[in-house]
C-alpha cells in the first residue's frame, strides 16, 4: 500500500510540476481542421513535421492547397502552426507549446506539378502521390511510401520505418536509407546501376543490372531487407 500511495504522489507530483491534469497526460483529445492556399510563387515545398501524418500529392495550378488536421490534449497544449514564403521556398512547420508530446498536426498537401519536394518528418508517415520533381524526404520513426512517381531524382531515408517506392518512368538517381526497415524500389522495365549493402537482412534484385547504365538506385539499409524489381 505504501508504494501504491508513493506511486500516486508522484504522478501528482509531476502533474503539479508540469501545469499538466491528469487529462493531459490521457491521449488526445482535441482536433480541429483549417485549410489556405499559397498563390506566392514558389518553387520548393520544405514541410518540417515533429509528429502527425502527412499526404502530400500533385495538382494542376499553381497555388500550392495545404489542409491541417490539430491534434492536441489539455486545455492548453494546441499546436501552432506556422507558414511562410522565404526566398521562393514555402516552409510549413509546427510548434507545441509544451515537450511532453501533447500536439501532433496532419497535413494534406496539394503541390503544382514538377514542384521539388524537402520533407522531414520526426515521428510519423509520409504518403507521397503522383510527384514529378525532386524529392528529398526524411522520416525518423515511420514509413514512406511512395507511388506514381516520375521524378528524376530522390533522396530518401528512415531510422525506423520502411521505405516503398513506385516509379512510372525510371529514375536518373535514387538514393535510399534505412537504419531499421525495409526497401522495396518498383521501378519500370530497363537496364539500372545498383548497388545495395544491407548491414543485416538480404538484398534481392530482379531488374537488369548494368554499370553503365545512366540509371543509378543505390540503396542501404542497417537492419532490413532491400527489393529493386520491375513495377
Amino acid at each position: 500500500m505504501k508504494t501504491i500511495a508513493i506511486a500516486g504522489g508522484l504522478l501528482a507530483a509531476a502533474a503539479l510540476l508540469t501545469g499538466c491534469g491528469l487529462s493531459d497526460i490521457a491521449g488526445p483529445s482535441n482536433e480541429e481542421s483549417t485549410s489556405y492556399q499559397v498563390t506566392d510563387k514558389v518553387t520548393k515545398l520544405q514541410l518540417k513535421s515533429n509528429a502527425g501524418e502527412a499526404v502530400i500529392t500533385e495538382t494542376d495550378g499553381t497555388a500550392v492547397r495545404v489542409t491541417e488536421t490539430l491534434h492536441w490534449r489539455g486545455d492548453s497544449n494546441k499546436p501552432k502552426p506556422e507558414h511562410k514564403v522565404e526566398g521562393e521556398a514555402l516552409f510549413v512547420t509546427y510548434g507545441c507549446p509544451s515537450n511532453w508530446g501533447s500536439c501532433s498536426v496532419d497535413y494534406k498537401i496539394e503541390i503544382p506539378k514538377g514542384l521539388p519536394v524537402d520533407l522531414d518528418a520526426g515521428s510519423g508517415n509520409l504518403t507521397l502521390r503522383d510527384l514529378t520533381g525532386e524529392i528529398d524526404a526524411h522520416v525518423g520513426s515511420g514509413d514512406l511510401d511512395a507511388a506514381g512517381l516520375g521524378g528524376k531524382k530522390v533522396r530518401a531515408d528512415a531510422g525506423s520505418g520502411n521505405i516503398e517506392l513506385t516509379y512510372v518512368s525510371a529514375p536518373d538517381a535514387a538514393e535510399l536509407k534505412t537504419g531499421s526497415g525495409d526497401i522495396v524500389l518498383n521501378v519500370p522495365d530497363g537496364a539500372y546501376d545498383v548497388k545495395t549493402d544491407v548491414g543485416s537482412g538480404d538484398a534481392e534484385v530482379t531488374v537488369k543490372k548494368d554499370t553503365a547504365s545512366a540509371h543509378k538506385l543505390t540503396l542501404t539499409a542497417g537492419s532490413g531487407d532491400i527489393t529493386v524489381k520491375p513495377a
